[in-house]
């Protein structure tokens, strides 16, 4: 079986008009043009080529580009709306294919990977979830929330060869959505992707929230955020399936329920959370009771609260933070000592994957596809 081949197609051809100024040229904390870091997320992440569709301000986009690797379509038409920026897109993909000289192995193409250039919470670990996440037959949306808490499918965004056609076609401001309502699409999460770069407030907010950027990630900070993020995504996953109403289901007249171990899952972001912000626990404290969500859609929102909310705290924490010993008692006694950082892999972590394995038992017997983790499950084959 050949090598899955996706392209990158980045829409960068906007006015930018409620801003004033060109989104794709603004700035990160590193000095980084927002189009420039696209692009190189997009290459980074595993996409053999990256299109990049200009229109307004085309000279200066243009201009910032000169060094990356990436294929530029200046689009005439650009003022027509986002659906003909993709069009125009997908024609010069198709004629690059056509004029491939390396054989027909270089020109094959089995999917296209559209990302914009106005949603900073995107990133390269983001892009690489998509890819992974694309079998070659079935589209692969970023979910997110909308302001008024509708489930949202849409870019970036990884969709087949067999959407090709349909996408070339497509012209106005109309986009890819239609397709991702369609029954089969994958989904893979996108936490806070409903904000973007629209107005000079959201680049005032985006800055002022990612004020300390120019600080380097931290080795041992970075470890443990690419762990947490991989693990966290699969169990998002998981809950995304929980059937509501079987919550009272067991497997066992010794086994918790469906809707205990479920809402019992929901705390490893708190555990991680504790963790650096203590440095001891003791479990002689009573702890307040837990209440349990009836809805899967409130699995899922509490979760993505509580991975906000830790990724938010780990982000602050140094090597040497991470390095301080940590531990837990019980009856006056130390049950537990060690560096943040092996807690967070052990009793975070491993802990997690433990009880994710105990739900997919309970997913099986309840006849529940299962997602899959360390690639497609036997549901996915």
């Amino acid at each position: 079986m050949h090598e899955r081949r996706v392209v990158g197609l980045v829409l960068a051809a906007g006015a930018s008009s409620r801003l004033g100024e060109p989104k794709q040229l603004l700035t990160d904390a590193t000095g980084t043009p927002a189009v420039v870091r696209v692009v190189r997320d997009l290459t980074a992440a595993g996409c053999t080529d990256v299109f990049v569709v200009l229109g307004a301000a085309s000279e200066r986009v243009a201009a910032v580009l000169r060094d990356e690797s990436a294929h530029l379509v200046h689009h005439e038409g650009w003022r027509a709306g986002m659906g003909s920026s993709i069009a125009e897109g997908m024609r010069a993909i198709d004629h690059s294919r056509t004029q491939a000289s390396e054989g027909p192995a270089s020109a094959h193409v089995d999917g296209v990977l559209i990302a914009p250039c106005d949603m900073p919470t995107v990133d390269v670990t983001h892009v690489q979830r998509l890819l992974r996440e694309f079998d070659g037959a079935a589209r692969v949306a970023s979910s997110y929330r909308s302001a008024d808490g509708e489930e949202v499918l849409g870019i970036p965004a990884v969709l087949p060869g067999g959407d090709f056609a349909w996408l070339e076609a497509l012209d106005g401001d109309r986009g890819a959505r239609p397709l991702f309502r369609e029954p089969g699409t994958r989904r893979v999460h996108l936490p806070f992707g409903s904000f973007d770069l629209d107005t000079p407030a959201d680049v005032d907010r985006w800055r002022r929230a990612h004020r300390d950027l120019n600080a380097p990630t931290t080795m041992l900070q970075q470890t443990a955020l690419m762990d947490l993020d991989h693990e966290f995504a699969s169990t998002r996953r998981m809950l995304e399936r929980l059937p509501d109403h079987r919550l009272d289901f067991t497997p066992h007249p010794k086994s918790w329920e469906l809707g205990k171990l479920a809402t019992h899952l929901l705390d490893p972001p708190l555990w991680a959370q504790v963790t650096c912000e203590t440095t001891e626990l003791n479990f002689d404290t009573p702890m307040p009771p837990k209440e349990m969500p009836t809805k899967t859609a409130d699995f899922v929102r509490i979760w993505d609260e509580r991975v906000a909310a830790c990724k938010a705290t780990l982000a602050g924490m140094s090597d040497e933070a991470l390095q301080v010993t940590w531990q837990a008692t019980a009856g006056g006694h130390v049950v537990m000592s060690m560096p943040r950082i092996a807690v967070l892999r052990s009793m975070v972590i491993n802990h997690m994957i433990h009880h994710r394995a105990q739900l997919s038992i309970y997913y099986r017997l309840l006849d529940v596809p299962m997602p899959g983790m360390y690639g497609p499950s036997a549901d996915e084959q």
